[in-house]
């Protein structure tokens, strides 16, 4: 019996609620017709109970709309404007219909602010690294043989806000966290400072770093699918970089322990940002995917610090080349409006 009370009361919520809903289906209708007619001042009345209670979300909407109009056609511009803040707030992407709609309610929805203040979201995607040699140095020859550095797979992810500031225009402000990894490699062909004839390097720079990209996007277009493209820049922080490195010699090959790179990086650097992508509508929401070249600014190397890692130079032979970090990243996010509907001055 006290299974049987809860599931009773239950089913008869379910059929209460489901009769208002048949109810207010069919007020909705009767004021259409209503408003067809021109009976126009009976609408307020009409839809007041089925606002508060018992309309589907699209059923809502209609029902504002058409008690706006009502309100207008009253010439109750107070009420009018009341009702189209209500009809915003419930739904945040409404639109009036240019080649439908009367002109009344196309000035009364202009006349507000309805555009979101501002989307936030979150993004990843994967970045290669293109190391930008320049100037060479190391315990060999440098007129016989340089290294080279192999574009390297990493990793981005991070959170984003973008505020709308002109129709087609879109200011966009990120924190990011970045892993980029540097393959080097050099096979000299004579022999170093200490003797060693070095037959191969083959070392991986891993970076972590904190960035803060600012963007201007121009957006082609509105609607389902909008591509853009974007220019900016970001300030970086370094919060790590580590050197993995084998040296094989005529005599031995060496593998030795993680050495931090820290104290010989520059922490604080600025790239140039240029790139693409397209946002597509889902729902109320947007996903993104887009691409970017990164253009490092400030050499990464502190120069004076190049010589200090004597464990570096004596058990690798390598020296720190001056260089500049470039990279291609690719990424997807997913981007959340912020609806503030207010009435415009």
């Amino acid at each position: 019996m006290n299974k049987i009370l809860p599931l009773t009361t239950f089913l008869c919520l379910v059929s209460l609620y489901s009769t208002a809903q048949t109810v207010c289906t069919q007020t909705l209708r009767q004021a259409r017709t209503v408003y067809d007619e021109g009976r126009i001042h009976e609408i307020p009345a009409l839809l007041e109970s089925c606002l508060k209670n018992g309309f589907t979300d699209d059923e809502k909407t209609e029902a504002y709309r058409l008690l706006a109009l009502a309100y207008l056609y009253l010439d109750e511009s107070v009420k009018a404007d009341e009702v189209m803040l209500a009809l915003l707030r419930h739904n945040n992407q409404f639109q009036i219909n240019p080649q439908a709609d009367p002109a009344e309610l196309i000035n009364l929805y202009n006349s507000f602010r309805t555009n979101p203040i501002f989307s936030y979201g979150v993004k990843g995607g994967g970045n290669v690294s293109l190391v930008n040699i320049t100037s060479n140095y190391g315990v060999h020859d440098q007129r016989i043989t340089m290294g080279k550095y192999t574009p390297a797979p990493g990793y981005i992810i991070g959170g984003m806000i973008e505020v709308i500031f002109k129709k087609n225009l879109t200011l966009s402000g990120e924190l990011t966290l970045a892993g980029y990894y540097l393959d080097y490699s050099n096979a000299f062909s004579n022999v170093d400072s200490i003797n060693r004839f070095i037959e191969y390097q083959d070392i991986t720079e891993t970076q972590t770093c904190i960035a803060l990209p600012v963007t201007v996007q121009y957006q082609f277009a509105q609607g389902k699918l909008n591509p853009y493209v974007l220019l900016g820049g970001s300030a970086n922080y370094l919060l790590s970089s580590s050197f993995k490195g084998e040296t094989q010699t005529s005599i031995e090959n060496f593998k030795g322990a993680t050495v931090s790179l820290l104290d010989q990086r520059n922490k604080i650097n600025f790239s140039a940002i240029a790139g693409a992508g397209i946002k597509i509508k889902v729902g109320k929401n947007h996903f993104i995917a887009e691409a970017r070249f990164n253009y490092g600014i400030l050499n990464q190397v502190k120069e004076e610090n190049r010589l200090k890692n004597q464990e570096l130079i004596f058990d690798y032979g390598y020296v720190d080349n001056d260089f500049k970090l470039n990279s291609i990243s690719i990424s997807l996010g997913y981007l959340l409006p912020k609806y503030n509907p207010k009435k415009l001055n």
